[in-house]
């Protein structure tokens, strides 16, 4: 059955496309339509707050083994303490109860194959694991493997609502091994991405002061001068990760535990089996990566900033790893954007200087990404005491790319999109 085809339903709206072609709406849908569409917020984002979920108990021991993942890898019983659980439950009917599962099979998943790094790495994951695991992956629309989505976005919890959203106020809900610097890499992702927020206003706005018969150059470019800033704080949260982990750390014991399988790449060439699933014919899953984040996916989206080639092809994979609803969002964006058409035919240059910040803002994003990929992977990637148990992530991110090569030309390609 195609996922996720719904019709207006009290709005009495057309359509959404998705991935599987089905029609737009013909017109802009409102802030409020958006948020509850595409699971997004103005005041959080692309972030899923479901910390309060309570799973049934069926999965509870589930949840015991990921709360200790830590100390069940460190004391080699992840694989033993898995094998043992009944997996032959019905996965949860809503949406937040199908985010929490997802979260806490893909963590156990994670920690089941990594647990000796890329020594002894197991072919398969058992069928008490893999069963349900892609029966919610495919309910939600994500792949079955610790992505962006499970990680980042539904993986935090406010220890008090009416404090600020920072690292104090703050935890993961499940984390890797690697200490405190492994929940630390965690909450630097998701405060960015709470600093993302009112970025979803200002583009909607955006899209409505530049639509057809709607022009509006006053409103467009307060609204595009909104980004800039969103991106320095961006910039300024991302900056706060040396506070937390470090390059040596994260390189020789977080990174492996975001890393996928297949696609030629050792130790698992041939990918994974998921025992009971597909035949158990092995299936090939990238890893964790920033480029699974709907942030920068959707600037580009609705700011015209195009890329080709393997730029194209890999921004465009990393969609199917992001939640459905996202996904849609960012087709959405895509489809109806008259930004950049309209800021090239004006002749307001308020218009094109608000846009053009708006580029270099996205640049310099992009640019302080890679200078940190650059400090945690490749110079830790030198080092000859590196941790030799992880040599096949060297010289490719967790989501298997040349990462400085691709990231230098997603950058390229946002700065040529000035007008």
């Amino acid at each position: 059955m195609p996922k996720n085809r719904r019709k207006g339903g009290k709005s009495g709206l057309g359509r959404i496309e998705n991935e599987q072609g089905v029609k737009m709406d013909s017109g802009t849908l409102s802030l409020e339509q958006i948020e509850e569409r595409f699971l997004v917020s103005r005041r959080n984002g692309f972030l899923i707050a479901c910390s309060d979920v309570k799973l049934d108990r069926c999965w509870s021991p589930f949840e015991e083994i990921a709360e200790q993942l830590t100390k069940n890898v460190e004391n080699r019983l992840i694989r033993q303490k898995i094998v043992e659980l009944n997996g032959d439950h019905d996965i949860p009917e809503d949406k937040l109860g199908q985010l929490c599962l997802h979260k806490i099979l893909t963590f156990l998943t994670s920690g089941y194959i990594w647990m000796d790094g890329e020594e002894k790495v197991p072919q398969s994951i058992p069928r008490c694991l893999a069963v349900p695991l892609t029966r919610v992956s495919d309910a939600l629309g994500l792949k079955p493997i610790l992505s962006y989505s499970s990680m980042i976005l539904a993986n935090w919890q406010l220890q008090d609502p009416n404090e600020p959203f920072d690292f104090r106020n703050l935890n993961a809900m499940y984390q890797t091994p690697g200490g405190d610097g492994a929940e630390w890499f965690i909450l630097t992702h998701v405060i960015i991405e709470q600093r993302f927020a009112p970025a979803i206003e200002a583009l909607v706005d955006a899209m409505r002061c530049s639509s057809e018969g709607r022009e509006d150059d006053v409103g467009l470019v307060k609204a595009l001068n909104i980004i800039p800033g969103v991106l320095k704080e961006m910039i300024k949260t991302f900056k706060q990760i040396k506070n937390g982990v470090n390059p040596e750390q994260f390189y020789d014991e977080l990174r492996i535990f975001y890393t996928g399988w297949g696609n030629g790449k050792a130790p698992l060439p041939d990918g994974l089996v998921y025992e009971g699933v597909d035949e158990d014919r092995p299936k090939s899953m990238k890893g964790g990566s920033a480029a699974q984040s709907t942030t920068l996916q959707i600037l580009d989206a609705a700011l015209g900033i195009t890329h080709e080639g393997e730029q194209k092809e890999f921004l465009s994979e990393m969609r199917d790893y992001m939640l459905r609803e996202h996904r849609d969002f960012c087709t959405y964006i895509s489809r109806h954007s008259n930004i950049k058409r309209y800021v090239e035919r004006t002749k307001d240059n308020e218009v094109r200087k608000a846009y053009n910040s708006c580029i270099n803002a996205v640049r310099d994003f992009r640019g302080y990404h890679m200078m940190k990929v650059n400090e945690y992977i490749r110079k830790p990637a030198s080092r000859k005491d590196r941790n030799k148990h992880v040599e096949g992530i060297k010289d490719c991110g967790t989501g298997s790319t040349p990462y400085l090569e691709f990231l230098h030309q997603v950058k390229q390609d946002t700065d040529m999109s000035k007008v």
